[in-house]
């Protein structure tokens, strides 16, 4: 059955330009901030008719639940009279990032917040640095190429932060283990081993973790790892591919044997969304993983997620926290700290769910910041049916 709040919610964004707090006190600064999202809202309707009926199709939700969480932050804001909130459907012809820099709608804004990639992130980054406002990227783990950009914030950390976090777990967890080192063939998989080795030198450019590499088909079997294993250490295979199937096919593998040797498994971010490693067949098999959201455990986490249900009638996702932490957070700094904003991302005052440590990614040749970006990486490990948070 649809979710008529969120259609209602989608109606009123596109019949507005979507100020939702707009209480100018003249004595006052006010801050204008602005979350970008691909909502499809010209798409969804025609004229006030919603074009699905009882339907809601799945490229809508990302953006809407995310869109929805930053809503529900803002509406908790004591502070609402400081602040005008716009939100913006960048896949509305209207609101398309040209169509707002054609109608100077940047040139007002003190903060970005979108969940964006491709294009669309690397415009915003320019806009950012251009007119110096801080932009959050919300959700893409990748810098675009962006440089000499000390203006762009990226929250959901890029690939190598992820296996230096993985490697330095592994050298204070397991380095007397018999480590595997298990890839295919791949130009990305090329990619994530020279990050590994990289991460593996020490000072001498000698391997700090000795481990085996064994480069396998798609269509391996157990049999092309079993002779790799030591029935008198605990093995540890480290996945080197972001191919989800490959990853679920050698955790199968490793599973088959784990009663014969002691065997942990490490994967990579991409497994936090493979739900097949969640049945009960893999309760007795450690799997680890990393990511840069960690979204339980906390009062707040608990109080957003009844707020969204209520609103909403249904669960929020991934997307929906992360919309509320980073508005609640982020706006919380611009209040604070104004145009000294980027001095104090790491200030923990306005923290939801997870932790943040951003840090500068210095260019080579300028020395400056090419962007910002998140290093706090969680290690979570799956096992008897249960998710815990290793560092």
């Amino acid at each position: 059955m649809i979710n008529m709040k969120k259609i209602i919610l989608l109606f009123v964004l596109l019949s507005s330009t979507a100020d939702l707090f707009a209480q100018l006190i003249d004595s006052v600064k006010v801050y204008r901030v602005g979350i970008f999202a691909n909502l499809f809202l010209d798409s969804s309707f025609t004229g006030k008719n919603y074009k699905f009926a009882n339907q809601m199709p799945k490229h809508i939700l990302p953006g809407l639940d995310f869109v929805q969480g930053a809503l529900i932050a803002v509406d908790s804001l004591t502070t609402k009279a400081r602040l005008q909130v716009s939100v913006f459907d960048l896949r509305s012809a209207d609101q398309s990032i040209v169509a707002l820099k054609n109608n100077k709608t940047f040139d007002s804004l003190d903060l970005m917040i979108g969940a964006v990639s491709g294009n669309e992130y690397r415009m915003m980054a320019e806009i950012a640095r251009a007119r110096t406002i801080p932009f959050v990227s919300a959700t893409l783990p990748n810098d675009a190429g962006v440089s000499n950009n000390p203006y762009t914030i990226i929250v959901n950390s890029t690939l190598p932060v992820h296996c230096e976090a993985i490697y330095n777990f592994i050298m204070r967890t397991h380095p007397t283990a018999n480590i595997l080192y298990v890839r295919k063939k791949g130009q990305q998989e090329d990619r994530l081993q020279t990050y590994f080795d990289q991460y593996n030198k020490g000072t001498t450019g000698n391997q700090l973790l000795k481990w085996k590499n064994i480069s396998l088909t798609d269509s391996f079997t157990v049999a092309d790892i079993h002779s790799s294993l030591d029935s008198e250490r605990v093995n540890l295979v480290l996945c080197g591919s972001l191919d989800e199937q490959f990853g679920l096919r050698l955790a199968v593998a490793m599973n088959n044997v784990r009663k014969k040797f002691a065997v942990e498994l490490v994967g990579m971010p991409t497994w936090d969304a493979v739900k097949e490693l969640a049945k009960p067949e893999f309760n007795e098999l450690p799997v680890y993983y990393s990511t840069a959201f960690h979204a339980t455990g906390t009062a707040k986490w608990t109080s957003f997620t009844k707020t969204f249900t209520e609103l909403t009638y249904g669960r929020p996702s991934d997307l929906a926290y992360r919309g509320y932490e980073l508005t609640w957070h982020f706006i919380g700094l611009l209040l604070k700290y104004d145009n000294k904003l980027m001095q104090n991302l790491n200030d923990r005052s306005f923290r939801s769910f997870t932790e943040f440590d951003f840090k500068p990614i210095l260019n080579s040749t300028s020395g400056k910041p090419d962007y910002f970006e998140n290093k706090r990486i969680y290690i979570l490990r799956r096992s008897s049916g249960l998710i815990l948070r290793m560092n």
